[in-house]
């Protein structure tokens, strides 16, 4: 009897994800050049790294994925613990499993398209109207809201201090927390 081939084997079903191009630090950890910059680890499934013609599985270790600005992302394999062994790694191809490859999609002006509230009217604590949210702005660590009022003022809401009270998908209304002050200091 044939034996099927192991799926995380057929590159068929893999899709290049980047390329281990230097360390970082002293415990073994890897940079990794993506080969598209909206590519994000998933920590939960293996990366295959190819070596020798074969491709090896590695997972990754919990709270390690560092993304930089340029496009890499730092991480460490769980089995890989010094520098010579990460240093074996270098120059080589990193694939994963397609079905597992996590992309940001993204619209032209570089947002995350997939943002729920997208053109929702958003009220605050109050009930109050603060106008319809166009947009998120991005910011590593700081995503912010973009909403504009009915005369077109722009108001900047920091996702992470916005509680989420209620939500209505149907007439595409979300109400939410506003820091206080914040209302007197951008109007």
């Amino acid at each position: 009897m044939k034996q099927k081939p192991n799926k995380y084997f057929d590159k068929a079903l893999l899709t290049e994800f980047g390329l281990c191009v230097a360390l970082k630090g002293t415990e073994g950890d890897i940079v990794l050049r993506l080969n598209d910059p909206d590519y994000e680890v998933n920590s939960t499934e293996p990366m295959l790294v190819e070596t020798d013609g074969c491709l090896v599985p590695f997972f990754i270790e919990e709270d390690s994925v560092n993304y930089n600005k340029n496009g890499e992302v730092s991480l460490k394999f769980d089995t890989v613990n010094s520098n010579s062994e990460a240093f074996e790694l270098t120059g080589k191809k990193v694939y994963v499993l397609t079905e597992d490859l996590i992309k940001e999609d993204f619209d032209d002006d570089g947002y995350d398209s997939d943002f729920k509230y997208l053109n929702y009217n958003c009220y605050d604590q109050n009930d109050t109207l603060l106008g319809k949210i166009v947009d998120v702005d991005d910011i590593p660590g700081n995503p912010l809201l973009i909403i504009h009022d009915s005369f077109g003022k722009e108001i900047l809401v920091p996702v992470n201090a916005a509680e989420i009270l209620d939500e209505n998908d149907i007439i595409q209304t979300v109400k939410i927390t506003i820091p206080e002050g914040l209302l007197e200091t951008c109007c």
